[in-house]
């Protein structure tokens, strides 16, 4: 079968590759993917720069954001039924640790996760446990539930930072996971939503404004923090959202966040810096956390259903797999929100 694959040790770009059928196990599910999305992790592993809990294997077959039709039973599936389209959740916990028992499969040591620990949906066919499969609605594209699993992320930030109606939020970081904070966050009723980038990121801060960005700000062209102090009366944001992955847009989080506000934190980083004493004068609230859960997926595909964060405007185009070159490409441009693939036929959007 076709992969999108990292095939080597050494930082370089992705490849196209035939690699093996998955073999089903027992409570697996056989899915033909339809439609997978890049995210910064897939770039950042194929750059060596992802820092994870397991060494990434080599070959990998890239990407862990994807939907598709069931092919295939394992033994032992029940609840599923071939040709169903499904949306997947991408990590496995071992489902003996406390974490796991208690709820929290993504706080698992020895979690399994596609696309970073084992194979994943940048390809023609993927095994996944069959819990881990979330039906499709009816008028719901593949292209579109190919961005289930960053959407439940963008559903965490909302459980976590609460929002009511009239707060005014700050985005740092226009990227494709920016972009969906900006939808939600309207939708919730924010008054202002204020979407921060710099130079290389005019295009897709045009963007964010044609999503209902009220404000953007261009931090090489102007002081984000006296921007922000300016639309909210010398207060400073209510709550700040950081996807950004820089060190300096951690910094940056908390000089944008106003008293009693709330910050939620995206880079993956080792290291940031930031005043502890700001932070507890102005009884800032910090939030940090790593996958979703599968309650969020299920509210992230309500979402979609709903039509009230439409994910359908992040995608103007899809992209073959044969053409990965120029969809790594055009996303690291900024010229496309979110890039998905579509493994099968015409027809995913």
């Amino acid at each position: 079968m076709k992969a999108i694959i990292k095939a080597t040790e050494e930082a370089g770009p992705a490849q196209l590759a035939d690699m093996p059928m998955p073999e089903l196990a027992a409570g697996e599910i056989l899915v033909r993917v339809r439609g997978a999305s890049l995210c910064y992790s897939d770039v950042s592993i194929l750059n060596n720069k992802y820092v994870g809990r397991k060494p990434v294997p080599i070959p990998l077959i890239l990407g862990h954001e994807g939907a598709g039709e069931i092919a295939a039973l394992g033994a032992g599936v029940t609840g599923c039924k071939v040709g169903e389209r499904v949306a997947m959740e991408p990590i496995t916990g071992c489902g003996r640790c406390a974490m796991c028992r208690t709820g929290f499969p993504t706080m698992c040591q020895d979690w399994k996760h596609l696309g970073i620990t084992c194979h994943g949906t940048f390809a023609e066919y993927v095994t996944v446990p069959s819990r881990q499969a979330h039906p499709v609605p009816d008028g719901v594209s593949f292209a579109e539930a190919a961005l289930l699993e960053p959407l439940a992320l963008v559903v965490r930030s909302l459980e976590q930072s609460r929002p009511m109606v009239g707060d005014t939020v700050v985005i740092v970081g226009p990227g494709a996971l920016g972009m969906m904070h900006v939808l939600a966050y309207k939708a919730a009723g924010a008054a202002k939503v204020i979407a921060v980038g710099m130079e290389q990121d005019l295009l897709r801060l045009e963007t964010a404004r044609s999503l209902g960005a009220d404000l953007i700000v261009n931090l090489s062209r102007e002081d984000a923090v006296a921007a922000v102090k300016a639309a909210t009366g010398g207060m400073g944001a209510d709550i700040v959202v950081e996807t950004a992955s820089s060190p300096k847009a951690t910094q940056l989080a908390f000089d944008l966040v106003g008293p009693r506000g709330r910050v939620v934190l995206f880079g993956l980083y080792p290291e940031a810096t930031f005043s502890p004493v700001k932070m507890l004068r102005n009884g800032v609230t910090v939030y940090g956390d790593v996958g979703a859960l599968s309650r969020q997926f299920v509210t992230a595909m309500r979402w979609i259903e709903s039509g009230k964060v439409r994910v359908r405007d992040l995608i103007p185009r899809t992209f073959r797999p044969e053409e990965h070159e120029a969809a790594f490409e055009s996303a690291r441009k900024g010229e496309t929100v979110k890039v998905v693939f579509e493994f099968q036929a015409a027809g995913v959007v």
